[in-house]
């Protein structure tokens, strides 16, 4: 038998080792169907060719290095990919969701990987206004599925206002076209479409926006029952954030941490 201080002495050895420690390896090899937004820049899209790119597509894929596992990424309208998920068909979504009460119902939620809040986005020169008076006297782009709509359905007035859309090309367009006032978003999303050049006649019209759930963390969803997968999942989360992965790859697309 070692002698205690040897056993402690290298029990600490393996505690500040800097190899990887595997989430789960009961997932070794496990084949997992992976869903996210279809358009939803800068964090998932598709490429001309097909390929998709975006934080998303690459933060699942180190999540997926990490679980040993064979992932297959596709992608789907958000209000799709959201009842796709919650019937079993895919085993886990990243398409930027907010926990709620509702949706934990159906749904398991991981630990959170980025925070978001909401924009309000118009032409340039709009004044100001709020969710309430917007909802009154203006009509509204938002994604079908989102917290958004569901928050703005239930206001006064929001039967005639809202202007429903499946992807966020559709919700430019509508603006871009005048068949909408404003577009509601994740304020990345509305700072991804501002700075394109499609995005240079409008800008957020007042500030982010919290309040009502309309921001917060932002989880990866699994279907109930999948609580092995979400742990495994969970510690992949962390373990990325605590090497640094995490940090470089938000680097890539953002110019500040969004965690």
């Amino acid at each position: 038998m070692l002698p205690l201080f040897v056993a402690l002495w290298l029990a600490a050895l393996v505690l500040m080792s800097p190899f990887p420690v595997r989430a789960d390896p009961s997932l070794d090899g496990r084949a997992l169907r992976i869903v996210m937004n279809d358009n939803s820049p800068p964090f998932s899209q598709r490429r001309e060719d097909g390929s998709l790119w975006g934080f998303n597509v690459d933060f699942a894929r180190e999540v997926c290095r990490l679980l040993h596992a064979t992932c297959t990424l596709e992608t789907q309208p958000l209000a799709t990919a959201i009842a796709k998920v919650t019937a079993g068909q895919y085993d886990m979504a990243l398409s930027n969701l907010l926990r709620t009460a509702e949706r934990e119902q159906h749904l398991l939620f991981s630990v959170p990987y980025w925070r978001s809040s909401s924009s309000l986005i118009g032409r340039r020169g709009m004044p100001d206004v709020d969710l309430t008076e917007a909802v009154h006297h203006h009509r509204i782009a938002v994604l079908r599925g989102s917290h958004q709509i569901e928050v703005l359905s239930a206001l006064d007035g929001a039967a005639t206002s809202l202007v429903p859309v499946d992807t966020y090309t559709e919700l430019w367009r509508c603006l871009r076209d005048n068949r909408a006032d404003l577009g509601i978003m994740a304020t990345l999303n509305a700072l991804h479409f501002l700075l394109t050049d499609e995005g240079q006649d409008f800008e957020t019209i007042g500030n982010p926006l919290t309040e009502n759930g309309l921001g917060g963390p932002i989880h990866i969803v699994f279907p109930l029952g999948r609580l092995e997968l979400k742990k495994a999942v969970d510690a992949a989360i962390i373990h990325l954030r605590d090497d640094g992965t995490y940090q470089n790859l938000s680097h890539r697309y953002f110019p500040f941490d969004i965690y």
